[in-house]
């Protein structure tokens, strides 16, 4: 499993100003992903599946969130939309060690 700690996020929002957030930590495994970070409300976790090409469907059931999230091969970003608490935007995750 690779682990990448103080990945930089760039969070669109559709509903209001786009936003830097502070750092998350991603777990990524050739089946599995999960993305952890603590905001306003407590911490989050978006867990999921990688389905063979880099394409990841993930969910925080707790924030009634849901996500998906790409990297190309050798990538150093991931990249996708999310749902949450009638919120909806994209993300860019830079992945750093």
């Amino acid at each position: 499993m690779e682990i990448y700690r103080n990945c930089p996020v760039d969070i669109l929002y559709y509903e209001k100003e786009a936003s830097q957030s502070d750092t998350y930590i991603v777990r990524i495994s050739d089946t599995s992903i999960e993305v952890a970070f603590d905001d306003d409300d407590g911490p989050v976790c978006y867990k999921g599946k990688n389905d063979g090409s880099g394409h990841f469907l993930l969910e925080a059931p707790e924030r009634e969130g849901r996500a998906s999230l790409h990297k190309f091969p050798k990538g150093k970003f991931l990249e996708g939309h999310w749902m949450e608490s009638g919120y909806r935007g994209m993300w860019r995750i830079t992945l750093k060690d």
